[in-house]
């Protein structure tokens, strides 16, 4: 059996909305929703939320520690250096990317990334959003990487927007990859609707 880590990537300093991570939706902050639901998944062992090192987000650490979820701090751009810095010394064998505004991330979809991932053979496997052969509505799903592919995009000469969005090697080509599209039935199976902040 594999063994995931979630790594969450969350920041206050969003230029679009600024400070969302803990604004509020109902009774929780976006953050609490996004990591409640992510530790819902049977499929993980471990849940990190990765933010920058900017002074905004020391408001993001002290709440990850109310909610007693682990954080790791890095840069603010390159986001595929900081989730390598948040998986330095864990042994995880399938990376999980969890975007925090995503409030109805479902652990069940989590799951069905993770499995889908080991059980095609895939390197990377996603169902956050419809793209490709995935028909999921935008805002439920994961995306999941094995540790080697991890490696190999760290490891490879990107440009800084494809280091931002730590996955677009992939998704463009440029980091050739295994692919693997999760279909959805059922009412998630919306690929023109998107459930985010």
């Amino acid at each position: 059996m594999s063994s995931a880590t979630a790594v969450v990537q969350a920041r206050l300093g969003s230029t679009r909305f600024p400070g969302k991570m803990l604004a509020t939706l109902g009774e929780h902050t976006l953050l609490e929703w996004v990591v409640t639901r992510v530790k819902g998944a049977r499929s993980l062992q471990r849940v990190v939320v990765a933010t920058t090192s900017d002074a905004v987000d020391d408001r993001l650490v002290a709440a990850c520690q109310q909610l007693g979820v682990e954080s790791f701090r890095g840069s603010a751009d390159d986001v595929l250096a900081r989730f390598a810095g948040a998986l330095s010394g864990d042994s995880a064998d399938v990376v999980v990317r969890i975007c925090a505004d995503n409030p109805f991330v479902d652990p069940e979809c989590i799951d069905t990334v993770v499995a889908e991932l080991v059980a095609s053979g895939s390197e990377y496997a996603f169902n956050h959003r419809p793209h490709g052969d995935g028909n999921y509505a935008d805002g439920f799903g994961a995306e999941a990487l094995t540790r080697p592919m991890f490696e190999k995009l760290a490891a490879s000469p990107l440009t800084a927007a494809q280091r931002e969005h730590v996955t677009l090697a992939i998704v463009d080509g440029s980091v050739p990859s295994r692919v693997h599209a999760c279909r959805a039935i059922g009412v998630l199976a919306r690929p023109e609707l998107r459930f985010d902040v």
